[in-house]
């Protein structure tokens, strides 16, 4: 699928409001609504035009402010803190569900804020190399994404929101940057284009049958395990082959430890990982995958099988 087909990755657009009706609140983030931020390109490189055209939106409303309410900033520089992504962790997406991605941060250092926004972005750079580029729900909505919590500090809170039938390919997974703006009163402004490394994963399931059960002590008890994670290509799971995946095994009150590791399978038995043990004991068997940059790591449930 065509990185200029999909649906959400690209959408986003500006509104023009009064900028002295916000600043009365301490917030002017209606901007001058200038043409530049609706027109031009399609795809990535038009969702960061429209996001550069905001960007030059706020530092217009700021310079055009009257300059009793430039000079209410009570610091010299504008700095963004507190970045998070996911709660703080990687997304994992599977083959059908929408994921909802919420970035937060906080904004400091003047008492009114032009504009901020975050985007979440794929590719070895923004000029040349860009494959992805996410504008927020907010962005796309004209809904102001922050909250004044205190004299010069604004806390910020966007969504996006992910259909893996529509918006990704295998390779989107790995590493996405943050770019984020911010421009308030205060003398100097943010704007970085890698404020923060995020990785979305191709989301992985891993289940453990141990059998025969029950079992005559002295037997050979067969402990097989399939590691698959999403295609966003084909939109199923399939087998993800040549990883290591730990065996662990435990007694029945007590607690898992690592016996050995093995690399799944290939061909035929994609994913596919089987060990034997011999049965002495009643005892609970299950596989551990540690997950990779582009796939999360998964637990099995475990399985007990009972010796007689």
């Amino acid at each position: 699928m065509s990185q200029y087909a999909r649906r959400k990755m690209t959408s986003g657009r500006k509104v023009t409001l009064g900028v002295s009706a916000l600043a009365a609140s301490g917030l002017a983030l209606g901007l001058l609504g200038a043409p530049s931020a609706m027109a031009g390109e399609t795809g990535p490189a038009g969702a960061l035009e429209r996001s550069r055209a905001a960007a030059a939106d706020a530092s217009a409303a700021k310079a055009a402010a009257p300059k009793a309410l430039s000079a209410s900033g009570t610091a010299a520089s504008t700095t963004v803190s507190g970045i998070t992504v996911n709660g703080g962790n990687s997304a994992g997406v599977g083959t059908t569900n929408t994921q909802t991605i919420t970035v937060k941060w906080t904004v400091n250092g003047g008492s009114t804020l032009y504009g901020t926004d975050a985007a979440l972005w794929r590719g070895t750079d923004l000029e040349d190399g860009l494959e992805q580029f996410l504008l927020s729900e907010e962005f796309g909505a004209d809904t102001n994404p922050c909250v004044q919590s205190g004299a010069t500090t604004f806390k910020c809170t966007t969504t996006y929101k992910i259909n893996p039938q529509y918006d990704l390919t295998n390779a989107d997974a790995g590493a996405w940057k943050i770019s984020l703006y911010a421009i308030t009163d205060a003398t100097t402004s943010v704007n970085n284009d890698y404020a923060k490394t995020w990785y979305l994963k191709r989301l992985s399931r891993l289940n453990t049958n141990a059998a025969p059960e029950p079992v005559a002590k002295g037997k050979t008890i067969t402990i097989t395990g399939k590691l698959e994670r999403a295609n966003w290509d084909t939109h199923k799971y399939a087998g993800y082959t040549q990883q290591t995946v730990r065996l662990q095994e435990r007694s029945m009150t007590g607690s898992y430890a690592t016996t050995s590791s093995h690399s799944t399978g290939t061909g035929s038995l994609a994913g596919v990982e089987k060990q034997t043990r011999t049965a002495t004991t009643d005892r609970c068997y299950r596989y551990k995958f540690e997950g990779t940059t582009t796939t999360p790591p998964v637990t099995a449930t475990g399985d007990c099988v009972d010796v007689r």
